[in-house]
């Protein structure tokens, strides 16, 4: 019997290391897997950051080439819609204060 309790005992004490080792590497893989987790938040939000740099870029590109396309006829006509809308909120101020 004495020698079924050491055997017991030094299987326990095995399994306990092989436990504890499983443990370190599992604690070493967590730790690796939250500095990617960190590393690749980080790369995103610069990555964020950088859409939305080009986005505004693109805006403005955009704003540009509609400005550089215009025609004088273009241009033209679109000074005159603007006018007719600049008379028109003129109009609607001036009844506003006779009232």
């Amino acid at each position: 019997m004495n020698q079924d309790v050491i055997a017991i005992v030094s299987r326990l004490e095995t399994r306990t290391r092989q436990l504890m080792l499983q443990y370190a590497k599992l604690k070493s893989l967590l730790e690796e897997t939250e500095k990617k987790l960190v590393e690749q938040k980080q790369s995103n939000a610069a990555l964020k950051e950088e859409v939305s740099v080009l986005e505004e870029k693109y805006a403005r590109l955009k704003m540009a080439r509609l400005i550089d396309m215009a025609d004088d006829d273009d241009l033209r006509s679109t000074r005159k819609r603007i006018n007719k809308m600049i008379a028109s909120v003129d109009r609607c101020l001036a009844t506003l204060k006779v009232e």
